[in-house]
């Protein structure tokens, strides 16, 4: 194992690199991985497949599922989780997206520049692609205003979403901490119908 290298990330790249020898032609053979690899949950690359296999292989929908069954969405339950099945949170917020029942949009950025975001079916306002904010929690964080956002918060939903301007008094919920490994913000949307 390389020295200081979490569990929760050793599991994550053995398990990737199985993902690449069991799809991909070569396997992992004259492969260097890093944090960014690990990022990337987005598009067609090999890399987003080896990915997709890990979390899949690590954290089953069948173990999964019961665990997020009407609990409330945040960075902190899916911390949770990924403690029980020591996971990296990443990983266990990708899957979370893939599981859950809840109106949720997960989003990587990195700095101000939102790389990739991922929501579930009944997530049904498009987020934003470009540069973070300065009004969401994300973006308070990135200008030292303040720290991670600790919790759901109510956000302005022209902050995160398309179709929302700066007189809207409509809000989204929005949990967004900061990944070491990765250099990378990750940030949880919450669309809660009860707040409508």
């Amino acid at each position: 194992m390389k020295s200081g290298l979490a569990i929760e990330r050793f599991r994550f790249t053995v398990a990737h690199e199985i993902g690449h020898c069991r799809l991909h032609v070569g396997g992992f053979i004259d492969r260097t991985d890093s944090g960014k690899t690990f990022g990337i949950w987005n598009d067609a690359s090999e890399e987003a497949e080896a990915n997709t296999f890990a979390g899949e292989l690590l954290l089953p929908k069948d173990l999964f599922i019961p665990r997020i069954e009407g609990k409330t969405p945040s960075i902190a339950l899916v911390d949770k989780i990924a403690s029980g099945f020591r996971t990296s949170r990443l990983a266990t917020a990708v899957q979370y997206i893939h599981y859950t029942n809840e109106a949720v949009a997960l989003v990587l950025s990195h700095g101000w520049d939102i790389e990739w975001s991922r929501k579930t079916k009944d997530f049904w306002p498009t987020v934003k692609s470009g540069r973070i904010s300065k009004d969401s929690a994300a973006g308070e964080r990135l200008a030292e205003i303040s720290s991670d956002s600790g919790g759901m918060v109510n956000t302005p939903a022209y902050a995160w979403l398309v179709g929302y301007d700066n007189n809207s008094d409509k809000d989204v919920k929005e949990d967004s901490v900061y990944l070491d490994y990765y250099d990378r913000t990750v940030t949880l949307l919450w669309w809660d119908d009860d707040d409508e």
